[in-house]
Parts: structure tokens; sequence; C-alpha cells
């Protein structure tokens, strides 16, 4: 029983370990024809609302939109996480007036819409805006805030708009998913088994 309550203790205190926490992205990667480095979707650094698109804060790009499978010519950046997460929100800013996809994966070939920026949505009327699917946040954007949903992968690319495209930054949050150490499969089992032999006994009686 004791080796029990010392496993439990020991999942609880894994799991409280691994709240929220702002996502680490490992490595980015640019498809098609964009202009700056991938690397500045997640530099942590959020320009003013109204920035130009053509700032050199920005990776921007001009006509590539509607990206198909298969299709390597569209522009799409590409975000790796350093291990799979639980996301539960995002804070990205994007030129205005355009639509843009988030899709997630967890191996990278397969990909799930998670939500489309929509060309009305935000209040900037000219240059970058700034969004956010945090429920209270000033920049709340109610299409973009999606369920908890497990991802290692994030791509962002242009559905349509006025053919100037910008994304200055994509900020996620989220929950790591955690891999058991071998360690604790072992003793969780030890728990279990004792507990199984305590109860025959208490049958036998």
């Amino acid at each position: 029983m004791k080796k029990l309550i010392a496993a439990l203790a020991l999942a609880a205190t894994a799991s409280a370990a691994h709240a929220v926490v702002p996502v680490i992205v490992s490595s980015s990667s640019i498809s098609g024809t964009m202009t700056n480095d991938a690397s500045l979707i997640h530099d942590g650094v959020i320009p003013d609302e109204y920035t130009s698109w053509l700032d050199a804060m920005n990776v921007h790009w001009e006509g590539q939109d509607a990206i198909t499978p298969g299709d390597s010519a569209a522009a799409a950046t590409t975000l790796s996480f350093d291990q799979v997460y639980t996301l539960s929100d995002v804070r990205m800013s994007v030129d205005n007036n355009d639509f843009y996809r988030v899709q997630i994966s967890l191996d990278g070939t397969n990909w799930n819409t998670l939500f489309t920026v929509l060309s009305f949505d935000g209040e900037v009327i000219s240059g970058m805006d700034t969004m956010s699917s945090v429920a209270g946040d000033g920049e709340y954007v109610a299409s973009i805030d999606f369920p908890a949903v497990q991802a290692k992968f994030a791509r962002v690319y242009a559905v349509t708009g006025d053919g100037a495209y910008a994304v200055a930054e994509m900020q996620f949050s989220g929950t790591p998913v955690p891999v058991p150490e071998p360690s604790q499969y072992a003793l969780l089992g030890v728990g279990l088994v004792g507990v199984g032999l305590r109860l025959r006994k208490g049958c036998t009686r």
C-alpha cells in the first residue's frame, strides 16, 4: 500500500510539474518564397500594431497562397516544437485584411486546421495586427479561440487576401505531454501488485 501511495504521489508531482507554459520552438522552416528568416515568427517579439507588413521584423511574401497537399510552391512557415504539447492558447501578429490558416500536426505529415484568421478580425485597418485566443485579453479574437489539442508541429500560410502577406509572431502556450519514465511504470506496477495481494489476503480470512 505504501508503494502504491508513493507511486501515485510521484505521478501527481509529475502532473503538477507540467503546468501551462510557453511552447518552445526547436526549429522552423519556410516553403515557397518568403522574405526574412522563419525564426522571426518565434523570436518572442511582437511588433507594434500598424507596423508595415514589409517591416524587417516580419516574414512577408506576395501572391503565394492557398496551400494544398504536396504544394511546395506555396509559401508557408512551419514550426517544430521541442516536444509534444497540449496546446491551449496562441498570441500572434499578422498583416490585416488577409485570411491566414494555422494548422497543427503530430508527425509533420498529416495536418489538421486549428483555426483561420479572418480578414476582418482584429481592429487594425492598416499594417500588422496582434490577436490573442485568451478570453479577456485586450487583443482577444473569438475566431482563433480553439479547444485544447496535442501537437508537435504548427504551420501558418495565407489562404487569400490582397496578395501582400506577413506574419510577425506566433506564440503558443500549452501543457507538455509527459512521457513516463520506465521506473515510474515499474513503481506503479509494484504498488498495484501490493494492493492485489492485500485484497487477496483480506478475502481469505
